[in-house]
């Protein structure tokens, strides 16, 4: 039978710091899974090892396997996460036996003084964060900048980063939970267990060149498309448009994900239409080349696939 635009179950994951919406998931025991549609009640696991490369693509299946490679998430914060980082992939399998973790943030929602960490303001080293580390100046040495609505930030896995509070961002990542944490604020959660620190992991792998442009504010074409990440793992699109528009992916060999970053829109092919409001994901499979968007009033979807 005919694969179709497929809406899938999300996991809530509550952390000390607020909470992550996990989209599109297979990683241990946590499976999305099918809601719409005569795929209902399949996992993720199971479409892939049904469909193969009809459902994500023949080089991704090729690439991957029945491993999704992707993770997206919407994070929302009521207090700062940990400074931390993200290895390589050759670090990451070595050493835990997983993929690492680039990703990147587009930010849904801001208070007018938020700021995140992205980055080194300075050219450093090893022994000088070692010494910042024992000295409690960390924060001196990292990017520490406002954002608002609409702004992206690039995190390829060694560049040091923190979401601080009051934020909300949608997150495409490699499909990994590894994370080094080099400081913690020293906090202690309600159940008294000091959270763990990776301090010499994260020395090993970090990126201590200096960042001129942690943040990134995208112009949208009007009814068109915008690139705002493009590395080996995704590519990610900024969609705008305030009419019907179709998409060919012909070209791609790749799944697409839609995530709805602003307003609402409907999306259509192979006789399934599928709503999205902002926060909400649908999964396109690779066998479908044609699909056609349609705004509530006007939207902004980020339309993501492996290269």
């Amino acid at each position: 039978m005919t694969l179709y635009p497929l809406k899938l179950t999300t996991i809530t994951i509550p952390k000390i710091w607020g909470e992550e919406i996990w989209h599109m998931v297979q990683m241990d025991d946590r499976l999305s899974v099918v809601e719409n549609g005569y795929l209902a009640e399949n996992d993720l696991t199971d479409l892939i090892e049904v469909y193969m490369g009809e459902l994500v693509g023949d080089h991704v299946y090729e690439r991957f396997g029945n491993y999704f490679p992707l993770l997206l998430k919407i994070i929302n914060t009521t207090d700062d996460l940990s400074i931390q980082v993200h290895p390589d992939d050759q670090t990451a399998m070595a050493n835990h036996g997983c993929a690492g973790k680039s990703e990147l943030w587009y930010v849904l929602n801001a208070m007018p003084d938020t700021t995140l960490i992205s980055g080194f303001n300075r050219d450093t080293d090893a022994d000088a964060i070692r010494t910042a580390l024992s000295e409690g100046n960390l924060t001196d040495y990292l990017n520490i900048v406002s954002v608002k609505h609409g702004d992206v930030v690039p995190l390829p896995h060694g560049r040091v980063h923190a979401l601080r509070k009051n934020i909300t961002v949608a997150e495409i990542q490699q499909n990994s939970d590894i994370t080094y944490r080099l400081f913690d604020y020293n906090r202690v959660p309600k159940n008294g267990v000091v959270r763990l620190l990776h301090v010499e992991e994260a020395l090993q792998v970090l990126d201590f060149k200096q960042l001129s442009q942690p943040v990134v504010t995208p112009e949208v074409p009007e009814n068109g498309a915008v690139n705002i990440a493009q590395n080996e793992y995704f590519v990610c699109n900024l969609l705008g448009f305030d009419r019907e528009i179709g998409r060919d992916y012909a070209p791609l060999d790749s799944f697409v994900v839609y995530m709805c970053v602003e307003g609402g829109a409907t999306v259509t092919a192979e006789g399934m239409t599928v709503g999205l409001s902002v926060g909400e994901t649908v999964l396109i499979p690779a066998s479908l080349d044609e699909v056609m968007l349609t705004p509530h009033g006007k939207a902004k979807l980020l339309e993501v696939y492996v290269p």
